[in-house]
């Protein structure tokens, strides 16, 4: 029975690993076609969007099969709830990635404000959200709270690039008041709210590979620890 339970695990986990490296990829070029403004890129995101849903069913009705089978307890159990949340992350920053492909499709025939993309380091925050979602992915497949943990000092450069693109994106509006560029401006807010909500998610992902590793719940107590 044990042996058969480590193969159902392994085999659960490893779907949870494909969803990682799906959604990274959507992001990635979710990102890319905003920066290059590839209107074709982004429709390739929206399409494949509905794996990202199909992956998250999968998992999920793996593990209701999992835990009607094995009743799993302790360690075991708390591997489930974790590939079951992550799953759930995971789904959710899919939606932000088709979420910016669409901001592409409607503003590709627009005139987009290229230096204001370069002046808020949307590329740095992209790429920033990328080494998260890589290091929590490297993090479930090593088991390696250690690299769970380092998550969270990254997503503070997330934020911090999202407090100074506010600022910018706020004296752009203050210094020309029109109504086409304050509509674009908010848009674009839309997407770095998009991306820091994504850092969010690569947070609950980390706390639920720590929680699985180590039995320990962080959520709602800061960095502050206990054990169960």
């Amino acid at each position: 029975m044990v042996k058969f339970i480590e193969t159902e695990q392994q085999e659960l986990k490893q779907k949870v690993l494909e969803m990682f490296t799906l959604v990274s990829d959507q992001i990635d070029k979710a990102g890319l076609s905003l920066l290059t403004m590839d209107k074709g890129m982004a429709a390739q995101v929206i399409v494949f969007e509905h794996k990202v849903n199909s992956f998250e069913l999968k998992i999920c009705k793996a593990i209701e099969d999992y835990i009607a089978l094995y009743n799993p307890v302790a360690i075991d159990l708390r591997f489930v709830l974790a590939m079951l949340q992550i799953s759930s992350d995971l789904e959710r920053i899919g939606d932000y990635a088709r979420g910016i492909a669409r901001f592409v499709n409607k503003s590709a025939q627009e005139e987009i404000n290229t230096e204001l993309i370069v002046d808020t380091q949307m590329d740095k925050m992209i790429q920033q959200v990328l080494i998260m979602l890589k290091t929590a992915q490297t993090a479930l497949e090593e088991e390696n709270a250690v690299l769970a943990n380092s998550i969270f000092e990254k997503d503070y450069i997330v934020n911090e690039i999202q407090d100074r693109a506010t600022d910018i994106i706020a004296a752009a509006i203050i210094k020309d008041s029109s109504a086409e560029l304050a509509k674009q401006m908010l848009r674009i807010q839309d997407i770095f709210r998009k991306m820091e909500r994504t850092g969010d998610h690569i947070k609950n992902i980390a706390e639920e590979i720590i929680f699985y590793i180590e039995a320990k719940v962080i959520r709602h107590k800061g960095k502050q620890s206990y054990e169960l």
